[in-house]
C-alpha cells in the first residue's frame, strides 16, 4: 500500500471527535506529595497524571519524575508543565499532534474549565489497529515506521546509567542486549519503582539489602525478560495488533535475535501526521516542537521533492520521519529518515546530526548525486542503444 493510500485510510479516524475515545481521567491535587502522585500512577497503571490549576492543567509523567533528586521532598508544581487541553469536539488529529509535541500518552478533555475525561495514545493505537483491519492494510511494513538502531544498554550496565539515558534522550524504553542479542527490556516505570523509598518496594525482588544503592545495581535486576518482539519483515498491522493484544507500549523489531528497531505508541500515532503538499503527496511525521524548526523541515523537504520531481516525473509520493535522539541544553540531535517513491523505485536517505538545516542540505546534495549518476547511466544506455546494428 502506498503512503498516500495509507494516509487516506485514516482520514475518518483523523477527523473523529476525541469524545468518541473518552476514558476516565487520572488526576491529583496540587497539594498532593510526589510520593502520593507516584502511588496514583502505579495504582492506575498510568504514564501521565493531570493536576487542575484554576482553569489550566499541569501534567506530570513518569519520565519527568526520573529527574527528581528526592521524591519525598520535591513539590509537584516545580516538576509539572502546563499543557493545552481539548474539548469534546476536538479532532483526534489535534490530540495526536499535541501528544507528539509534548511527548505525552494522554490529554485531558475539558468542558467549562472542568476535566471530564481523557484521551490516551493507547486508545488511539487500538483505533488505528481496528482501522487497519477494516481497510485490509497488510502490505505496509512495520520497518517503515520503526525507530531504526534504537539506543540499547548492556546487561551489566547500571540502573543509574539507564535513568540518565532516558532523561537525556527523552525515551521510556531501553532494550537490554548481551553480545548483540536481545535479553530484556527496561522501562522508565521500572526505574521509577526503584527510586521509591525502600519500604515501598519488596527488597527481596531486587535481591539487595537496604544498605546498598539500588540505582547502582545492574539493569538485569529489573529488566523484563519477556520482551515483546517481532520480525523485521512483519507487517505494520500485525505488529500493531500484537502491541494492543499484549497491552504493551512497545515492540522491538528484530532480525534473527539482533535489534533492528523499536516501535512505540508515539511511532504509531504519528501515522495521523501532516500532509504538506497536494500535487505531490508529501508527508512529515514527528515534526519538531519548535515552530521554526518545524517550518524549516517542511520547506526544506518540500523543495527537495520538487527538485527531484523535475528530473523524475514519475515520483508519486514522499515521506520524511523526524526523531529527536538527544538533547543537550537547548541543542537537539535529530535523526531523519526519508523515502521517495516513484512508479519503479524507492529511494531512501537517513542521517543524524545537531544542525537540522545542514542535514536537509546534505540530503539534497546526496540525492542530487544519485540523480546525476542515474542520468549519466541513462545517457550511456541511450547512446549504446542508438548505435549501428551489426
Amino acid at each position: 500500500m502506498s503512503i498516500s493510500e495509507l494516509y487516506s485510510s485514516f482520514n475518518d479516524l483523523r477527523n473523529t471527535p476525541v469524545y468518541n475515545f473518552i476514558e476516565p481521567e487520572v488526576t491529583a491535587n496540587a497539594s498532593d506529595s510526589i510520593s502520593k502522585i507516584i502511588g496514583i500512577l502505579m495504582d492506575k497503571n498510568s504514564y501521565d497524571i493531570f493536576i487542575p490549576l484554576s482553569g489550566k492543567v499541569a501534567v506530570l509523567n513518569i519520565r519527568d519524575l526520573l529527574g527528581l533528586r528526592n521524591i519525598t521532598t520535591s513539590i509537584p508544581s516545580t516538576v509539572g508543565k502546563i499543557i493545552p487541553t481539548l474539548n469534546s469536539q476536538s479532532r483526534t488529529a489535534e490530540a495526536t499532534s499535541i501528544m507528539s509535541l509534548y511527548r505525552l500518552r494522554a490529554l485531558p478533555i475539558m468542558e467549562k474549565n472542568e476535566i471530564i475525561g481523557q484521551i490516551s495514545s493507547g486508545k488511539i493505537v487500538e483505533s488505528i489497529r481496528d482501522c487497519m483491519f477494516v481497510t485490509h492494510i497488510r502490505k505496509t511494513s512495520a520497518s517503515d515506521i520503526m525507530t531504526r538502531s534504537p539506543i540499547v544498554i548492556g546487561k551489566t550496565d547500571k540502573i543509574d546509567s539507564a535513568k540518565t539515558i532516558m532523561k537525556r534522550r527523552r525515551i521510556d524504553h531501553l532494550p537490554v542486549v548481551h553480545e548483540n542479542h536481545l535479553v530484556g527490556m527496561i522501562t522508565s516505570k521500572a526505574i521509577l519503582e526503584v527510586m521509591l523509598r525502600s519500604e515501598t518496594i519488596p527488597r527481596r525482588s531486587l535481591g539487595v539489602d537496604e544498605t546498598r544503592n539500588r540505582l547502582g545495581l545492574a539493569v538485569t535486576g529489573i529488566a523484563d525478560k519477556n520482551v515483546l518482539s517481532s520480525n523485521v519483515d512483519d507487517t505494520l498491522q500485525s505488529v500493531t495488533d500484537l502491541i494492543v493484544s499484549r497491552n504493551s507500549t512497545y515492540c522491538v523489531i528484530k532480525a534473527v535475535d539482533e535489534v533492528q528497531g523499536i516501535i512505540t505508541y508515539r511511532d504509531i500515532i504519528t501515522l495521523l501526521g501532516e500532509k504538506v503538499e497536494e500535487d505531490i503527496p508529501i508527508f512529515l511525521i514527528g515534526l519538531p516542537d519548535n515552530p521554526l524548526d518545524a517550518e524549516l523541515a517542511k520547506s526544506k523537504f518540500a523543495n527537495i521533492v520538487k527538485l527531484l520531481k523535475k528530473v523524475y516525473p514519475d515520483i508519486e509520493e514522499a515521506r520524511c520521519h523526524l526523531k529527536i535522539r538527544e538533547i543537550q541544553g537547548t541543542r537537539k540531535r535529530y535523526e531523519i529518515d526519508s523515502n521517495i517513491i516513484s512508479t519503479h523505485k524507492l529511494t531512501s536517505y537517513s542521517n543524524s546530526g545537531w544542525d537540522l538545516a545542514k542535514m536537509f542540505d546534505q540530503m539534497s546534495d546526496s540525492l542530487k548525486k544519485r540523480m546525476a549518476h542515474r542520468t549519466t547511466t541513462k545517457q550511456k544506455q541511450s547512446r549504446y542503444s542508438a548505435g549501428p546494428i551489426p
